[in-house]
């Protein structure tokens, strides 16, 4: 039996939307964690599967965390957002979504600090998940903050760009620790090529309102929520996720584990990702580099990662 559900879900005392969609009821589980902090995911739904072609073949949840998307409430407390929780939130989004689809364990996509998230969770309850696949995974973000810059800065210092020294002179005078810095560095780490290849900031931004508008699951009030949710998001998470260091927080976890990794990630930088590749002890891992591609090779790379994906999920 097809599903195509959207609900909200009582989830550690946070009302949180999911989406889930498959052709069958009994195909295995997917679930997609979302970048940030504060993107949402559902209204990415349709252009992930227009891109990837997993719903014909997998039961694939798409899920706005706490505080973001259609989940933003102006009632959350700032202090409910926080790693530990949102950690905590995908087991129970899990635990819920595996309870409800009669499932034993499901697949985890992770991206970026989603990855971070997915790989945290299975730390902690490896019991759940079957396979864990980490795009662009946040490791080491105290290193990753003064490598974007340097990368930033050594582009502008090249072209001998006034203007833009002077921007990214301000964003290295102090940590950045609130969502208009964080939204500006983004926006010169875009247009760089830094995040998605040949797409600038302006075009990015508008491919998400696009979503937004398109997806069946959102509705015209949605939007503006979104923006306050991805805000709150930010200013309630930079300041702690520019302390973490998975070096320091994950040796070892219990459930195979498969790291895509963009050649070009900015944001995650390439060789940090290969490092921790090779510290982190699982029962099975891989390693595939995405050579054309910035910090969103399921963007960048499409066919590739989706030939990749179900070769592996398929493996015995």
């Amino acid at each position: 039996m097809a599903v195509n559900k959207l609900e909200k879900v009582n989830i550690n005392n946070s009302e949180q939307w999911i989406l889930v969609r498959g052709k069958h009821q009994n195909s295995p589980l997917i679930i997609h964690v979302q970048a940030g902090p504060g993107l949402p995911m559902i209204p990415e739904a349709d252009t992930m599967e227009r891109l990837l072609h997993l719903e014909d073949e997998y039961l694939v949840a798409y899920w706005d965390q706490r505080a973001c998307g259609k989940s933003f409430t102006k009632n959350i407390n700032p202090s409910s957002v926080n790693i530990p929780q949102l950690t905590d939130d995908l087991i129970s989004c899990t635990e819920y979504l595996l309870q409800k689809y009669n499932q034993q364990k499901a697949i985890l996509i992770g991206y970026s600090i989603g990855a971070t998230l997915s790989l945290l969770a299975a730390a902690k309850n490896a019991s759940l998940f079957t396979r864990l696949f980490l795009v662009g995974i946040d490791i080491d973000i105290p290193f990753a903050n003064k490598y974007a810059i340097e990368f930033a800065w050594e582009r502008a210092e090249k072209v001998q760009n006034k203007k833009l020294m002077n921007e990214i002179a301000e964003l290295k005078e102090s940590p950045i620790v609130e969502a208009k810095r964080f939204q500006k560095r983004a926006r010169l780490l875009t247009n760089m090529g830094g995040i998605k290849v040949a797409t600038t900031y302006n075009e990015l931004l508008l491919s998400s309102v696009k979503n937004m508008l398109f997806s069946s699951a959102y509705r015209l009030t949605d939007i503006p929520r979104t923006a306050r949710g991805m805000e709150f998001s930010q200013n309630a998470l930079l300041a702690e996720m520019n302390a973490l260091n998975l070096f320091e927080r994950v040796r070892q976890v219990g459930v195979p584990v498969h790291f895509f990794q963009g050649k070009l990630d900015v944001i995650a930088p390439f060789e940090v990702a290969e490092r921790f590749y090779h510290y982190l002890k699982a029962p099975a891992k891989t390693f595939t580099t995405f050579e054309k591609s910035a910090h969103v090779p399921h963007y960048d790379e499409p066919k590739k990662f989706e030939l990749i994906l179900k070769q592996l999920i398929n493996q015995r």
